[in-house]
């Protein structure tokens, strides 16, 4: 019995509860939990009654730190399970204010082209207000405050952290809505598969860390400075290396500082203030270096993705049936237009803010560990708020012990032991034909785009072949090297088959070297699925037992059109 399936797992309410596949690589903590329900609630809500949709909200909960959500629409009771007959629908439609509020609203969205409005406010006003907000918290340097400011600094982390995550969720529909209705309109049109679908958005959304500017300008310093080049080769550890760099004279060590105030304070695991951060892994910082000066010698790559990208939208256009085609040419246009959306919510708005809380965090850690009162400062982010501010003010609050046992639970337990449903079965969604035309569009596209972000194919293992999603199309063989987290990254090979639960951005470090992804998580809108396809590599996400059915070192291939991956030898 596993450490997670040794606990109960029962529906957090009434209705039918999924396990989602895709925010999270393992339980979340305490802290961030508290955070992440209600931003998400508001946000996202808020986000639904802007753009009309009869979906109130999705509701959200974690059992035993595993993250479930459950769909809400609007007028329907919390343990209904299908919708109701036509003839009760259509009352409620009418006697209902909100459902006819929306249903307005809905008839003007694509019309308008909403999204570009939000897309506008977005880049004109919120993310300047973040990246703001993010470079005044960023320098406070929180070892050096006393014990009431360093939790007056927490606390403004913290709100900080909870506005960030409001905005990412507010801008969801304008993030997603246009690909969910590409989706909808060319699975119509042409039966393909979302990964087929999808990969003409390769190259819209292709700053997924938001330092890529960053990295290629010390790419640059280090490859034009011999001494630089010489040091970053060097066997030393980690530390030692990016020291020796932060004190080469010149282009190079200040290169090497704003690249780590760029991405430093960011989680690489996860979406947690229990994940490290990249300002912690010394080895992940000098990998991603050492991947960059590699890439900043093959610009052709970016050329190949192109072609690639190109010709995976003239594929997909041709098989649309000619009297579509010009309405096709608009769906991909808009889709790419947002697609950067998607990823810049995380890393302009929630990644760095959960990094800088977990700054502030660490440093009240180092002090409790110090006292002798926790084992380690990264245990501190396994308590709650409340529990933080006592331990840190008064020492009073869950022991070394408990806090070492939460920490020790989180690294162990896995999704896949985890049950992917709570609750009774769900049952049938809204008929589209029972609502207005831009109505129904709408249901549709959202409909499409929740289906690709959370849904997880049923293990189809046959022997040693698991399928699960194509994401990336091509074909390629490798050596496959499975990993389970950030630690085992330097295990890695140019050329080497990534085999892992899921991706997240720590992931993006060592993208250039691989040759195709393989996951156990994950759907068409997966980290791992946008980043095989910015690369233009093969990728198969959403296989449920990879990590267990392909062993380390094996020869595989895999084939990201037909979703599969087999041991060759």
């Amino acid at each position: 019995m596993s450490i997670a399936t040794e606990r109960t797992f029962a529906p957090p309410g009434p209705g039918t509860w999924f396990l989602d596949p895709t925010h999270f690589t393992r339980p979340v903590t305490r802290f961030h939990a508290e955070i992440f329900i209600e931003e998400m609630h508001r946000g996202f809500g808020e986000s639904l009654r802007r753009y009309g949709s009869l979906l109130e909200r999705l509701d959200w909960a974690f059992v035993n730190g595993f993250c479930y959500y459950h769909p809400q629409p609007l007028g329907a009771p919390p343990d209904a399970t299908d919708h109701p007959p036509r003839e009760v629908w259509e009352r409620l439609a009418a006697d209902h204010p909100e459902i006819r509020t929306r249903l307005a609203t809905s008839a003007t969205v694509f019309e308008r082209k909403l999204w570009r409005e939000d897309l506008c406010r977005w880049d004109e006003e919120v993310r300047p207000a973040l990246q703001r907000e993010r470079r005044e918290l960023q320098q406070v340097e929180p070892g050096l405050l006393d014990t009431g400011s360093l939790l007056a600094y927490l606390d403004r982390c913290r709100e900080h952290q909870r506005r960030a995550g409001y905005l990412h969720h507010l801008f969801n529909m304008p993030a997603l809505l246009p690909m969910g209705d590409l989706l909808a309109h060319c699975q119509e049109w042409t039966g393909r598969t979302t990964g087929e679908i999808l990969a003409p958005l390769a190259g819209s959304s292709p700053d997924p860390l938001a330092d890529r500017e960053e990295l290629a300008e010390l790419a640059a310093a280090v490859a034009a400075d011999p001494r630089a080049s010489e040091l970053l080769a060097s066997p030393a550890r980690p530390q030692e290396v990016l020291a020796s760099l932060g004190a080469v004279a010149g282009r190079t060590s200040t290169a090497l500082a704003e690249y780590l105030e760029s991405a430093g304070w960011r989680p690489v695991n996860g979406e947690d203030v229990g994940d490290p951060c990249v300002a912690e892994l010394p080895a992940v910082v000098l990998a991603a270096i050492r991947s960059a000066v590699s890439s900043s010698t093959r610009p052709q790559a970016a050329d190949a993705r192109a072609d690639q990208c190109a010709d995976a939208a003239a594929d997909l256009r041709a098989a649309v049936p000619a009297p579509h085609r010009s309405r096709f040419d608009e769906l991909l246009a808009e889709a790419r237009l947002v697609s950067r959306l998607r990823d810049e919510r995380g890393s302009c708005a929630d990644l760095p803010a959960i990094g800088l809380t977990r700054r502030a965090i660490l440093a009240a850690g180092r002090r409790l560990t110090e006292q002798g009162r926790i084992y380690a400062p990264a245990h501190l982010a396994e308590a709650g708020y409340a529990e933080l501010r006592a331990l840190v003010r008064t020492g009073s609050g869950p022991d070394a012990a408990e806090l070492a046992a939460r920490a020790h639970y989180r690294d162990h337990a896995r999704y896949a032991d985890a049950p992917p449903m709570l609750g009774p079965p769900p049952g049938d969604p809204l008929p589209p034909d029972w609502l207005p035309p831009a109505a129904a569009r709408l249901e549709r596209a959202l409909g499409a785009i929740v289906l690709a972000m959370f849904s997880n194919p049923a293990a189809r293992t046959e022997g040693r072949t698991v399928h699960g999603l194509g994401a990336s199309p091509g074909v390629y063989e490798g050596t496959a090297r499975v990993i389970s987290g950030v630690p085992e990254f330097d295990r890695i090979q140019p050329g080497d088959v990534l085999v892992t639960g899921a991706t997240t951005t720590a992931f993006n470090i060592v993208l250039p070297l691989l040759g195709a992804i393989v996951t156990d998580r994950g759907g068409a809108l997966s980290h791992a699925a946008i980043v095989a396809r910015e690369f233009a590599i093969p990728g198969v996400v959403g296989c449920t037992d990879a990590t267990a059915v392909i062993p380390d070192g094996a020869w595989v291939r895999v084939d990201g059109r037909a979703g599969e991956a087999a041991v060759v030898r």
